[in-house]
């Protein structure tokens, strides 16, 4: 007599030899490479400074990071290129450890269903900064990636008195081949003003960075560091994030290309 073959459904199976916790949450939780761009605002809580960062960052398959961030912390501004690592944990966040010169960067990071991140905190003791993150295409930028109209909504903080006041910004603008006019309403301590304004881009080469610098029509000049999100080849950008860089003016914006 031949022995019977046995065969078990794969619940069975399954329930026999459950799947490790981390094999689990990879499973469920899919994590995204490519390109990203992050911009976020917040506050130094122990001297009550404002912060404000933009950031290109790469995740790549092995589950290193690398990037540039740009960051304000009052009326100062620092930058710096950094490498890091990310984990992916069974409740769907990315825990990102970034090496600075300044020190370790530590974000936790929702995902959405497709593994890319969307919306994050920062972890450093005594701060309390909240980040956004829009994937990027890859390839260069270059000033005509932005040409058309561009409306963007922008709230941050101006130096009045020693002390800090909220300030708030709408725009539309038009863009072509890396200048702009626009017009800009705006609320700065609760003092209201429409005013129309010029400028240009200086793009970095081979990047996606660069330098605008705006003049509206009362004479006031107005400096940013600027990163163009890329979208798809043939529509151009989705449009830029930009981060002021005048010391008495601090102002974190995403800019959308209609």
């Amino acid at each position: 007599m031949g022995l019977a073959r046995v065969v078990l459904p794969a619940a069975l199976l399954l329930a026999a030899f459950p799947v490790p916790a981390s094999q689990a949450a990879s499973a469920k939780c899919p994590s995204s490479t490519g390109r990203f761009a992050v911009w976020g605002a917040g506050v130094i809580a122990n001297r009550k400074t404002p912060t404000a960062r933009l950031m290109e960052e790469r995740w790549l398959p092995d589950g290193r990071v690398e990037g540039l961030i740009v960051e304000r912390r009052g009326q100062g501004e620092r930058r710096s290129a950094y490498t890091g690592q990310r984990t992916i944990g069974s409740n769907c966040v990315a825990v990102i450890q970034r090496t600075l010169p300044w020190g370790v960067d530590r974000s936790e990071v929702v995902l959405d269903g497709r593994g890319r991140p969307v919306y994050g905190l920062i972890r450093n003791t005594g701060q309390v900064l909240s980040e956004s993150w829009l994937p990027m295409a890859t390839g260069r930028c270059n000033s005509a990636n932005l040409n058309g109209l561009v409306v963007s909504r922008q709230v941050g903080l101006s130096q009045v008195n020693g002390g800090w006041s909220p300030n708030a910004v709408v725009q539309r603008e038009r863009w072509t081949n890396g200048s702009v006019e626009g017009i800009a309403l705006s609320s700065y301590g609760g003092d209201n003003e429409s005013v129309s304004y010029s400028g240009a881009l200086s793009l970095s080469p081979k990047s996606c960075w660069g330098t605008i610098q705006e003049t509206d029509q009362t004479g006031r000049t107005y400096n940013y560091s600027a990163l163009i999100v890329n979208g798809r080849r043939s529509k151009g950008a989705r449009g830029y994030l930009y981060l002021q860089r005048d010391p008495a003016d601090l102002t974190v914006g995403w800019l959308v290309r209609d």
